[in-house]
């Protein structure tokens, strides 16, 4: 029974880093782009590009607040 034991955890051991390399993708930052939501009114990011951008409610819908180009609204 040990024999099978260790063939066991010795296939396992073997797989796991494949798995975890298969399943799992490189996380990537991206900076904010126009239309992503934002919390602070009036707030200033830069996008990937350099230009700024602004933290202004929408123009139509629930008025919600998301990065854009232009200035305070």
């Amino acid at each position: 029974m040990t024999g099978l034991r260790f063939a066991v955890l010795a296939m396992i051991t073997a797989i796991s880093p494949i798995a975890v390399v298969a399943g799992g993708g490189v996380a990537q930052a991206r900076g904010a782009q126009p239309g992503d939501s934002c919390t602070v009114l009036h707030a200033t990011t830069v996008d990937a590009d350099g230009q700024t951008m602004w933290c202004n409610p929408t123009m139509t819908g629930n008025h919600s607040l998301v990065w854009q180009y232009g200035g305070p609204a």
